[in-house]
């Protein structure tokens, strides 16, 4: 048990399976038989692709994207809308790729898809505040991700109080979303401008009332400078798999 929690996406996932039974009792068996489903399938999908490029590696990441797509997303759609935002999810990572990395998060990629066909994001897998902060300050901690966390609260919230708007903030995202490790780089310049750059932009989106997710909208486009902020940070070899 303790190998299995040292790799810190399991915890990851550990906090997602609790955030998902605390959901259940509230949403009901729809809910349950969404998130398992869009689990199961970018599993597989993920699984599927290791075994055709012949990688290894055990897809646990896929099952973070499953959770968190399929969380978000508003589980009384469609059933062929829950496949196909978690196929453009797992995809991105071996289609949208630069020097040899993918560059967007990928159930954020999955989700701002869903936003631009109008598809309802609902956040239900963010069920436990407390407990998400708890695990998000271990996470940013772990991953040294406090800069991109700072960049992003100190200028979401500057702007906000400047122009007196009182915006909600998903905790979700700012713990669990924004400082995905492969996506979001390193070092604390770098995490400044990332996050500084996603808080501008979920500021503008809510001032502005355009009909996007802010939150989901704002990583899109920080992960859209991460070619030049590499330049900055350089990406490890072990983060580009």
């Amino acid at each position: 048990m303790k190998g299995l929690l040292e790799d810190k996406k399991n915890l990851v996932i550990l906090l997602l399976s609790i955030l998902f039974i605390i959901k259940i009792f509230i949403e009901g068996a729809r809910f349950a038989s969404w998130v398992l489903a869009g689990v199961f399938f970018c599993f597989a999908l993920n699984f599927a692709l290791n075994y055709i490029l012949k990688k290894r590696h055990f897809p646990n990441s896929a099952i973070i994207s499953g959770f968190i797509v399929s969380g978000i997303l508003d589980c009384y759609q469609p059933w062929l809308v829950l496949f196909i935002f978690c196929s453009l999810a797992i995809l991105s990572k071996q289609i949208i790729r630069f020097q040899g990395r993918h560059i967007f998060n990928p159930a954020n990629f999955g989700l701002f898809c869903a936003t631009v066909f109008k598809v309802p994001l609902t956040w239900n897998i963010e069920s436990n505040i407390p407990l998400i902060i708890i695990f998000g300050l271990y996470f940013a901690y772990a991953y040294k991700k406090f800069p991109h966390i700072l960049g992003f609260l100190g200028l979401f919230m500057g702007l906000s109080m400047i122009f007196r708007l009182h915006p909600v903030i998903s905790w979700f995202f700012v713990f669990i979303m924004l400082i995905e490790p492969k996506t979001s780089g390193y070092g604390r310049i770098r995490g400044l401008i990332f996050g500084g750059i996603s808080g501008v932009i979920a500021f503008l989106i809510f001032k502005s009332a355009i009909p996007f997710d802010p939150f989901i909208s704002s990583l899109f486009v920080a992960n859209l400078f991460n070619p030049a902020l590499d330049k900055i940070n350089p990406v490890t070899p072990s983060l580009k798999k």
